[in-house]
Parts: structure tokens; C-alpha cells; sequence
């Protein structure tokens, strides 16, 4: 089904069998996704959110697929830094957290 996903924004794209994990921090709000392929993996044909707009969700990035866990960077700061690496007024910045979730 041609259009039916949304795949922008895609920073990282990871397999493992019929299943991609996507996270997505060009898009709003940033997201951590599954999609389901089909058996000769050509089409999307299911999504789920892993984790989007919560609280321990910031930027987004990098991430393993260990087994049957995918670990990721939930936030790496980029949202709270401007052009110039220079902390955005009133910003702060928290310590790093990896998260885990079970495919």
C-alpha cells in the first residue's frame, strides 16, 4: 500500500528478519518505529511505535539490534543545541539515556 507509512526523517534504519526499526528525528515528533516487512521483504505492511513523544524521548539516534532487543540513544541533545553548538536560552541538557525495547 503505496504512501499508507510515514519514512521520513529516518536518521538510522535496522533489520533483522521481516522487521525494520527505524528512528526518525527529521520528523515531529521524533519517533522510534517497527515496521513489518512481507515474507520477500519488498513492502511495509504494518507499523508500531516503539516510543514517540514521551518524556524520556529526545533527539533520538544511533542503535544496536542485540538479539532480540533493540537498544538506542533516546537523547542525544541535538534538539537543545543551536547552528553554532551553542546551548538553545532556557535549554538544558539531561544526562544520556539508552533505552531498550524487545522486537
Amino acid at each position: 500500500m503505496k504512501g499508507r507509512f510515514a519514512l521520513n526523517g529516518i536518521d538510522g534504519l535496522y533489520s533483522t528478519g521481516e522487521i525494520l526499526v527505524a528512528v526518525q528525528n527529521g520528523t515531529a515528533p521524533e519517533r522510534v518505529m517497527i515496521f513489518r516487512l512481507n515474507h520477500s521483504l519488498s513492502e511495509i505492511t504494518s507499523e508500531a511505535v516503539i516510543e514517540r513523544a514521551s518524556r524520556t524521548l529526545g533527539d533520538p539516534t544511533h542503535g544496536v539490534i542485540v538479539g532480540t532487543a533493540f537498544y538506542y540513544i533516546a537523547n542525544s541533545g541535538w534538539d537543545v543545541i543551536d547552528e553554532h553548538g551553542e546551548l538553545k536560552p532556557g535549554a538544558h541538557l539531561s544526562p544520556a539515556r539508552v533505552m531498550k525495547a524487545a522486537l
